[in-house]
């Protein structure tokens, strides 16, 4: 096998292998946790408390919420509801010392709910709560949306949109697994059964596998709900085939598209988290939001999440926890909604992970910049990596795969998606088009420049010197070093390359830290169950390097002081056998251990979240320590398909024999471990800081012209670098 078709099949079994998904718990905009999302605001007096369980109370969305009513047995038929000063009559289901049911009629914006004995306030029972409303179209605190923006429901098989808003009527429709396995449609779910309909079995009990899917638009995204279902049952669904789990589904790869999307009715159907999930009743939501290549804001994304998570509580009620579960870019916005919405999600499984969108950006920016350098003039596979950090072709494949995504025009046949190729931008003929940037679909976080109305850009390079380490470690020379250098460049605010080098300010830098675009490893990450799996395949130039694991670990610490929330597992590519002289048989056998072990972390983790959904104490980091599994520990998997305990780091250890790091081209420049310094502090030139290396006088006088303010000072904090300010932050 080629190397180019040894890349191609190792992402594509890297995609296959680490899939995406995700469930309830809110806060609100100050990131306090409501009872991991059973006690989500309330209002009480006499003897009863009103919450609402479906979401933040000052978030409320469609007109809509589930409540509950907790108040004595011997009050529940005497108890009657107002809204906004007028007398409703929702439908509410008795049990216990509980009233649960979902009040419908809100009006935009603020409304007051009472709860009342029927024979008035004088009664000494009474209960208010302030719901405020948004529109189901959306937005609700991410900020003005991105235009121009396109539809897609006639694409995804939802016919014309209903409004500007892309909407479509909701709808369902019904699967069956056959005996053989195939899931096909079920035209008529109320008839007959298939005489080849298979049954499954969800806690204990065998139900028949029929899928209801639920196809809608809520945010400008195109949704699909999956659950298992007996239509011949009383009612709109059968709870009995609810083992009231969620998982939530994250899709891959980074790039800015004005656009809603497409994905189709049996697209929540085929994913990995189907596979692992529906077999065993956990109910399943994807959305097109929720791919970070249409979508690489994460704010706009815990927003849609939020509102999903919210009609599915109001629709079928409230789970006992949500799994979010995705790879790469996926990964991405798990670990930057776990931090920044904490309470969205109770459990993560970012696999093939990378921490965020910017901080990812600086290697890509480098590696293009890199790589160009490079193609003009060629070195050996080890200067390259000297240089680039990652092993050999990584960074011509970040270039090639990812390196449009700072390009205002979208790239050769980028252009932001739009099919309307006259929206797009271009600095003459159309120079206020939508610009296919990852900073100006996130222009809500960064601010623009009020000359060009242009996003701001938190991208530095001034003062990195490129291959440090390896200068020091005699892999290159002083030439090679000052030629790159010298030449390397930076970008233009329309991300053409320049000689000159990227220049970042220090407002944009701020907002990009205490906003939350970079993952720090504090906010709700702190104390959310993190599981990753990585399918290592870096000798073939696979993006998706294994020193972000490590990288994210050292946040955590960093953040933390600990990091025992997080596991991380590194597994063969199965087609590695390929390039080592194996056979087709080697690569199914290590299929299957991939396969069995990506199953065993989905099962841990869902054994981690009922432990924690079960025990009473408040949610903490001790708690989330306490509570988890004892075979969720860091390991590796070697290409026999054997289990090895190791720690991930960056050298040393079994794991890293097996598999090596690659390390980014910020990281052999001499950045730190945590890699989240997006522009350095400078110190003068030392001739000491390169020993046992020495410059010419003619060399000194170029490196001084190279660097004419200084060079990166990597001993203290980068410009503008701050924690987190808080979380559930609205713009």
């Amino acid at each position: 096998m080629t190397i180019d078709g040894l890349r191609a099949a190792l992402a594509a079994a890297c995609m296959v292998a680490l899939g995406a998904v995700a469930a309830p718990g809110h806060v609100d905009d100050r990131g306090r946790d409501h009872d991991r999302g059973h006690d989500r605001g309330h209002g009480h007096a006499g003897k009863l408390k009103l919450q609402v369980l479906s979401g933040p109370p000052q978030y409320v969305t469609g007109g809509d919420a589930r409540i509950a009513v907790q108040a004595s047995p011997d009050l529940h038929d005497k108890l009657v509801f107002w809204l906004n000063g007028r007398r409703i009559a929702p439908v509410m289901v008795s049990g216990g010392d509980r009233l649960e049911g979902v009040v419908s009629g809100l009006a935009l914006g603020p409304n007051t709910l009472e709860v009342r004995h029927r024979h008035g306030k004088g009664a000494g029972v009474s209960g208010a709560i302030q719901l405020n409303n948004h529109p189901i179209t959306g937005p609700v605190f991410s900020g003005p949306q991105l235009t121009p923006f396109e539809c897609r429901t006639l694409q995804s098989g939802l016919g014309e949109p209903l409004d500007a808003q892309c909407s479509v009527a909701t709808r369902v429709a019904h699967f069956y697994r056959s005996t053989t396995g195939a899931l096909v449609p079920l035209p008529d779910p109320t008839g007959p059964r298939p005489a080849d309909l298979a049954s499954t079995m969800v806690d204990g009990r065998s139900v028949p596998f029929i899928v209801r899917v639920e196809s809608g638009t809520i945010n400008r995204s195109i949704y699909r709900i999956a659950v298992l279902d007996d239509p011949q049952a009383p009612g709109v669904w059968n709870p009995a085939s609810w083992n009231r789990k969620l998982l939530f589904t994250f899709g891959e790869s980074t790039g800015a598209q004005y656009h809603q999307g497409i994905n189709q009715v049996t697209s929540v159907l085929g994913n990995t988290a189907a596979a692992l999930g529906l077999a065993s009743g956990h109910a399943l939501i994807i959305s097109t939001q929720h791919v970070n290549k249409l979508n690489p804001n994460d704010v706009l994304s815990a927003e849609g999440l939020m509102m999903l998570k919210e009609h599915f509580i109001e629709a079928y009620g409230v789970p006992r926890w949500v799994m979010g579960y995705g790879g790469s870019g996926g990964a991405i916005q798990q670990m930057l909604i776990a931090q920044n919405y904490p309470g969205l999600l109770d459990g993560i499984l970012p696999n093939a992970a990378f921490p965020d969108v910017f901080g990812t950006a600086q290697s890509v920016a480098d590696c293009r910049l890199l790589n160009r350098y490079f193609l003009a003039n060629p070195a050996s596979d080890a200067v390259r990596k000297a240089f680039e950090g990652f092993a050999r072709s990584t960074c011509h494949n970040w270039d090639l795969g990812n390196g449009d995504a700072i390009l205002a025009t979208g790239g050769p046949g980028g252009d932001c998606g739009l099919l309307d190729k006259r929206l797009v931008y271009h600095p003459v003929d159309n120079p206020g088009g939508a610009r296919c940037t990852i900073q100006d679909v996130n222009a809500n976080s960064f601010g623009r420049d009020p000359a060009t109305g242009f996003a701001n850009r938190p991208l530095d390079n001034v003062g990195i010197q490129y291959g440090l380490l390896a200068l020091r470690q005699g892999q290159i020379s002083t030439t090679q070093f000052l030629d790159l250098n010298e030449r390397i460049g930076g970008y233009d605010i329309d991300g053409n390359r320049v000689a000159q080098r990227s220049v970042a300010d220090a407002r944009t830098l701020a907002r990009a830290y205490e906003r939350g675009r970079v993952v720090q490893g504090g906010g709700g990450l702190a104390t959310v169950p993190i599981m990753h799996a990585r399918v290592w395949g870096e000798i073939a130039g696979d993006i998706h390097t294994a020193y972000n694991d490590v990288q994210i670990r050292a946040k955590l610490l960093k953040a933390n002081g600990r990091a025992d929330n997080q596991v991380v597992w590194v597994l063969p590519n199965p087609q590695l056998p390929l390039f080592l002289g194996g056979t087709a048989a080697d690569v199914a056998r290590l299929s299957a251990v991939v396969n069995g072990v990506v199953a065993q972390q989905f099962m841990l983790m869902s054994a981690w979240l009922d432990g924690l959904a079960a025990d009473p104490a408040p949610h903490s980091a001790d708690k989330v320590a306490r509570l988890k599994p004892a075979p969720a520990t860091d390991a590796c998997w070697d290409l026999a398909g054997n289990r090895i305990a190791d720690v991930p780091a960056l050298t040393g250890g079994t794991c890293n024999a097996l598999y090596a790091k690659g390390l980014s081209p910020r990281l052999v420049a001499g950045a730190p471990i945590t890699d989240d310094v997006l522009k350095c502090q400078l110190k003068p030139i030392d001739a000491a800081d390169y020993a046992p290396v020495a410059f010419s006088a003619d060399e000194q006088v170029r490196l001084a012209a190279i660097f004419p303010a200084g060079v990166c000072n990597y001993a203290q904090p980068g410009v503008s670098q701050r924690p987190l300010d808080r979380t559930w932050r609205r713009y």
